[in-house]
């Protein structure tokens, strides 16, 4: 069956198992199987996994980053809509979102480039660069601001010599803030990998960190 990538151009005689998509030998972009090729195409197997009187060929098998990508990619069955939660995904299996997964998102989804830029950089959730093995959340929510957070804030950039936004050189930590943890009556707060330190003061923040190696 005759198919045509809608990123390079590249046609070719698909022969894989997949009845929905296929993956561009050329450049490995998911291609959509028309809904009136697919019964065409199961016609052509025939008995057997044979077609044509010739086994079978299996669909490229995508390797490195495009292959880690793909394996997301296909578990939301190449949903554009699922765009967040495939991005989600990937964070939480790699600590950030390289350059080259973002490209591999926007092709094998078909969805902009920009657009998946968009997305990474709009949620704090997201990091486009890689993370300390611990993360620190800083609140610095209304409630949180008032009973000395910028304090906290000041006091954790001191001890790491960092900024917000950025990991320790020892690959320890990285701090971020938000604006809001949900926990505004036992403020301030500071998270470390999702473990909440409530009426946090300055000179607990060392202590706190130092359970973290």
């Amino acid at each position: 069956m005759l198919l045509t990538c809608a990123h390079c151009g590249y046609k070719w005689d698909y022969r894989g198992e997949c009845e929905y998509y296929a993956t561009c030998p050329r450049c490995r972009y998911k291609v959509k199987i028309p809904e009136d090729k697919i019964e065409q195409l199961r016609t052509e197997r025939g008995v057997g996994g044979m077609v044509g009187g010739m086994l079978e060929k299996r669909p490229v098998k995508l390797l490195g980053v495009a292959g880690v990508v793909n394996r997301v990619v296909e578990e939301y069955q190449y949903e554009k809509s699922k765009l967040i939660q495939i991005l989600l995904k990937l964070q939480r299996n790699f600590g950030w979102l390289s350059k080259e997964m973002l490209i591999e998102v926007s092709k094998q989804l078909n969805v902009p480039l920009n657009q998946v830029y968009h997305v990474a950089t709009f949620y704090k959730a997201f990091s486009l660069v890689p993370r300390g093995r611990h993360l620190i959340r800083v609140c610095m929510g209304t409630s949180c601001k008032v009973r000395g957070a910028p304090l906290l804030l000041d006091r954790t950039k001191s001890l790491l010599g960092i900024e917000e936004d950025e990991t320790s050189p020892d690959g320890r930590f990285t701090l971020t803030t938000v604006n809001c943890l949900g926990c505004c009556a036992i403020g301030p707060i500071i998270s470390v990998d999702g473990d909440y330190y409530e009426h946090v003061r300055v000179e607990d923040v060392k202590r706190i960190l130092s359970k973290y190696q």
